[in-house]
């Protein structure tokens, strides 16, 4: 039997996106499995089209119904994603022939479903090829917002109450954007001036990032191939997110619950913030690479253990710094992580924030008089922050807010002792709550 030709990238497409939305596969993880063997050229066509497919499903599907005698919900297994692919193609990537996203499409559909697919796929992407784009940028209101930025309506209806229309509009253009790396210079091996000039010379165009002193954006190039990052120069963070522990006071030891991979507790010993790191997770998958991390940055001073927040026997008021960056529902995040969007729920964020408030209460515990506690989440649902904080709070009357104290680019994300960074063209969505043990 003669061997299988290697899967193009717009077929492996659509396999990622099965994975992703019919068997609840992360994005990044099936990207990561998928581009094996490939090209950097076709590596980063596949990422490009599975992230632009999640971004822009529904309305791309609003334009598929409109040409399909066959609702989308009905079409044998792949045809849907097929189709998805294609449109993506033809209504967004200049640099792929339109003639060429269809041809492959319908080789492809007639591969898994026969002529019967193929003739479907063919006569509806052939009858929008006839038809111009739906215009963009149009409508208001909660409905058409959702629609126009591929969101759960529920959602933008929430954000539009808490944040008004134009924070909003800013927000969901941010989700939709394309997701750069950022970079969190590893100060044990180099600076940040001498990263980017290493970087450069490897063909890795970066920019210094306001919101943190360590972090790059990459412009441009692969950081990931690059012999530096092998070398533990750096590691990948975003740029908001290493920015977390600047607003805890410096001390001597901190305890990072929920802490797999270990970007937050690299970041507090890089920043000062910590001489000595306890990172905890009850994950053995993303501890293990939490180790990998340690031994390739060499900051030995962050010391991986196995355990959970309700349930390590960990000393209770033994510790001076705590960090629990909560499991949340993600929704600061939708641009890295753009399948979010088809799987939050008001329930999920009900049940997550039910969650979120014991292991705060049992965080708040581990805090010795006087120490600080830095509760933070990468979701912009006051049910996840302001409500958690409050009841806790209400729980524990040895726990009080204590003020956050930041410049720069950080200031204006600062009220009093909460934090707040919506997402933006450079960096991710997060919340986070300082509290301070009265002593005594």
């Amino acid at each position: 039997m003669a061997p299988r030709p290697p899967l193009s990238a717009r077929v492996r497409a659509v396999e990622v996106l099965r994975e992703v939305l019919e068997r609840g596969g992360r994005a990044t993880a099936e990207l990561a499995q998928a581009s094996r063997g490939l090209s950097r050229e076709d590596g980063d066509l596949l990422r490009e089209i599975v992230l632009g497919v999640l971004r822009q499903r529904d309305r791309l599907d609003a334009e598929l119904s409109s040409a399909s005698r066959v609702a989308l919900t009905r079409l044998t297994p792949d045809l849907r994603e097929i189709l998805e692919v294609a449109l993506y193609q033809v209504r967004h990537l200049d640099r792929v022939p339109a003639y060429a996203a269809v041809d492959e499409a319908v080789a492809h559909a007639k591969a898994r479903g026969g002529s019967g697919a193929a003739g479907l796929v063919n006569a509806v992407l052939r009858n929008l090829l006839r038809q111009p784009p739906p215009p963009s940028g149009e409508g208001t209101g909660a409905t058409a917002l959702a629609l126009l930025y591929s969101h759960p309506e529920f959602l933008v209806r929430r954000w539009l109450d808490c944040f008004g229309e134009e924070t909003t509009r800013r927000i969901l253009e941010a989700d939709n954007a394309h997701s750069g790396l950022d970079l969190m210079t590893n100060t044990r091996r180099t600076d940040r001036a001498r990263l980017a000039a290493a970087l450069e010379a490897d063909g890795i165009s970066t920019e210094p990032s306001l919101l943190s002193p360590l972090a790059l954006t990459v412009l441009a190039g692969n950081p990931l191939r690059s012999r530096l990052f092998a070398a533990g120069h750096f590691t990948v963070q975003d740029a908001a997110s290493q920015a977390l522990p600047l607003l805890l006071p410096p001390g001597e030891t901190l305890v990072d619950l929920a802490a797999a991979p270990g970007g937050k507790s690299f970041s507090a010993v890089l920043h000062g913030r910590a001489r000595r790191a306890f990172a905890l997770d009850r994950s053995v998958a993303r501890l293990n690479l939490l180790r990998e991390n340690r031994v390739r940055l060499g900051i030995f001073e962050v010391v991986p253990a196995a355990g959970d927040v309700l349930a390590a026997p960990l000393p209770p008021g033994g510790f001076e710094r705590v960090l629990f960056d909560a499991p949340c529902s993600g929704t600061g995040t939708l641009r890295k992580n753009p399948e979010i969007r088809y799987r939050v729920t008001p329930e999920s964020i009900a049940r997550l924030a039910r969650a979120q408030e014991e292991g705060l209460a049992a965080a708040a515990d581990l805090l010795a008089p006087g120490g600080f506690l830095l509760y933070s989440t990468c979701s912009l649902e006051e049910e996840e922050n302001e409500g958690v904080v409050a009841r806790v709070l209400a729980r524990r009357p040895e726990i009080e807010p204590a003020a956050i104290a930041v410049s720069g680019e950080l200031a204006p994300c600062v009220s009093g002792n909460r934090f707040r960074i919506l997402p933006a063209g450079a960096n991710d969505g997060f919340t986070a709550h300082l509290l301070h043990r009265v002593t005594g």
